[in-house]
């Protein structure tokens, strides 16, 4: 992804037609993150042997539960170029980062096991004073984050104004990080790549020619699920990864 990032970093800074010294930008942004919650959806890869209170599980069996997430952090850093007319395009650098609350609703077949023994997922033996699959789950423990490159394109309302609403949207490519550790049992640590979109809408207010003051809302999503393999049990898991962010920021001309 690196490489990627370089060659779409490069190609931005060599646009000669419309764009003058002074209209080549860097900046930094920082701000909130709040992921939604995320219902996992993935199956069984193998078959899971039977326990005193719950049958055999072949392989191929869903299995699914709900993830609720914290708000977190976000960061990004960015490098753009801006045309007459109001037209912008950016390349930007994002991570973003919200820990996990609890889990709840774990299902396997469709049903759901939050009052069996807890045996069922660390295969020991069953006993009266275990805690049930629920009372595991409900410590959430871990984090779900983001990191990635985006190709955004913006359009500046009242361009050249002091003030400028303005609205966006971008395409990118991101590793999502899954951490599942709740009361303290390992389930998953791993993650997955793959394209991601966002659509941003902010205002900027500029302080001096060379530098803007903005604050942005950022809708974040991938265009699939993060398949995470589960150190638990032999199954994979379908994480999501959308989120609503939002940033205030500083941009600074280059040239000027």
């Amino acid at each position: 992804m690196k490489g990627q990032l370089a060659v779409v970093a490069a190609a931005l800074l060599s646009i000669p037609a419309t764009a003058h010294a002074n209209d080549v930008y860097v900046g930094v942004s920082g701000g909130i993150a709040m992921p939604e919650d995320s219902a996992n959806a993935g199956q069984f890869d193998a078959d899971v042997p039977a326990t005193a209170d719950w049958g055999a599980i072949p392989s191929g069996t869903s299995l699914a539960w709900d993830t609720q997430l914290e708000s977190g952090i976000a960061v990004s850093g960015l490098i753009g170029v801006k045309f007459d007319g109001g037209f912008r395009t950016e390349l930007e650098l994002a991570y973003a980062k919200g820990d996990v609350e609890s889990h709840s609703n774990l299902a396997a077949g469709g049903a759901v096991i939050d009052s069996v023994d807890v045996a069922v997922l660390t295969r020991g033996a069953p006993d009266a004073g275990n805690p049930t699959v629920g009372q595991v789950i409900a410590d959430g423990q871990g984090s779900v984050s983001t990191i990635g490159g985006f190709l955004n394109a913006y359009y500046d309302f009242n361009a050249g104004g002091t003030f400028q609403p303005y609205l966006g949207a971008g395409i990118g490519y991101q590793r999502v990080d899954v951490d599942f550790q709740p009361s303290g049992v390992p389930v998953a640590d791993d993650s997955d790549s793959g394209f991601a979109w966002q659509a941003m809408a902010g205002a900027s207010f500029a302080v001096s020619e060379s530098f803007d003051l903005f604050a942005q809302y950022t809708y974040r999503d991938s265009f699939d699920r993060a398949e995470i393999p589960l150190d638990l049990l032999p199954a994979t898991l379908g994480v999501e990864s959308t989120q609503s962010i939002v940033t205030v920021g500083a941009r600074f001309k280059l040239g000027s």
